[in-house]
């Protein structure tokens, strides 16, 4: 065979194997689509009573969907604005363990630290899945 002849073929396998790759990348895009667009996502979040500044509460969450809830899925958020005058604080955790707490729902209890919030700051705490705030899962409060 000649030169020209040795870089058709290279050429021809190149775009072979650049059809499998793009190939297998759109059956892997597929097969994953339907799980993340898995149907309506619910959660709950349960603060404690009281609320008191430069103490740790123990929030309550749930989730409820149609697909497993697996570690690193979901996080717990808590945001701040502090009185009288323009400060915040955010606080956002990974939940890693989930229990069952009957029916299939997955359950946890999750620290909001409060040592550096000031008493009468106005605070709210959520479930974040990814950069998306999970339905249901806003509870408000004012810090004692």
């Amino acid at each position: 065979p000649s030169v020209n002849d040795s870089s058709n073929w290279e050429g021809t396998t190149r775009m072979k194997r650049l059809t499998i790759v793009v190939t297998g990348v759109l059956a892997g895009l597929l097969a994953v689509g339907p799980v993340s667009a898995a149907g309506p996502i619910a959660g709950t979040t349960t603060v404690p009573t009281p609320q008191a500044a430069g103490t740790t509460i123990m929030v309550e969450a749930t989730v409820t969907s149609i697909v497993p809830v697996v570690p690193y899925e979901y996080s717990i958020q808590n945001e701040c604005s502090f009185p009288g005058r323009s400060g915040s604080s955010m606080q956002r955790d990974d939940i890693v363990y989930w229990t069952d707490e009957g029916a299939g729902v997955p359950h946890t209890v999750m620290p909001i630290y409060l040592q550096s919030i000031p008493k009468d700051s106005r605070c709210k705490v959520f479930l974040m899945r990814g950069n998306n705030q999970v339905k249901g899962s806003i509870s408000s409060y004012v810090v004692d």
